[in-house]
């Protein structure tokens, strides 16, 4: 059996801190509420992404991956919806904000979630999801999560053709699993802990550096007259 690092229980009870507060200040309460349980654990400082899968456009920012896990927040400010995907991986989500609704096969009507409200999609399960007209919500999955990657890459890949954001995601995974992977083997080769953390750290900087690269532009406050260069 897997060694985990979260409890969904723990992950729910955080996400809970930061309902009724402005955005973005509800994400920072959230993460200062798991630090307080997971100290060190965490990386407050990756970027916002967009995330295309299953025709849902949202934008998520991680917090924790590893092959086994990740947290983050997810949303969007305008609405969307799709499949869910039907995955190796359990996924529990805590909705903070807004409203959305699921249904699985062969229900005829709408499970309808608001802030506080919990939602479960496990293994082989799979979900219609529509985030009304707005959504924030914290998601903790368990279980092999590069299984899940060609589901989360595709749309990006193959649909809007988002070459920097699929490149974003997988160097931003690289680095975060990067860095879980150092803090476990720091913690079990024993001498040869710090030299491990050490490698792990470099190819964590490494990735994260072309996370960084790779971001794009702000939009401009004014319409240009020309493209800038």
């Amino acid at each position: 059996m897997a060694n985990y690092v979260f409890d969904p229980d723990v992950v729910h009870e955080c996400s809970l801190a930061a309902i009724g507060l402005p955005k973005p200040q509800m994400f920072d309460v959230f993460a200062s509420a798991m630090e307080q349980h997971y100290p060190g654990v965490l990386d407050h400082g990756q970027p916002w992404l967009y995330s295309i899968a299953g025709g849902a456009m949202i934008q998520m920012k991680l917090y924790y991956a590893s092959l086994t896990e990740y947290i983050m927040i997810w949303g969007t400010p305008i609405g969307s919806e799709g499949h869910s995907g039907r995955h190796l991986t359990g996924f529990w989500d805590t909705v903070i904000d807004g409203e959305t609704w699921y249904y699985a096969e062969g229900e005829f009507e709408k499970r309808i979630y608001k802030p506080g409200d919990r939602i479960y999609v496990g293994p082989g399960q799979a979900c219609g999801m529509n985030f009304t007209d707005g959504v924030w919500a914290v998601e903790y999955a368990r279980g092999f999560i590069p299984a899940s990657l060609p589901f989360g890459l595709a749309d990006v890949m193959f649909s809007t053709l988002d070459v920097k954001t699929a490149a974003q995601t997988f160097t931003l995974y690289a680095d975060l699993v990067s860095q879980a992977l150092g803090q476990k083997l720091s913690q079990r080769l024993g001498p040869a802990g710090p030299a491990a953390k050490a490698l792990t750290g470099a190819v964590a900087g490494a990735a994260r550096k072309m996370t960084g690269w790779l971001e794009a532009r702000p939009t401009l406050p004014q319409i240009p007259k020309d493209n800038p260069r």
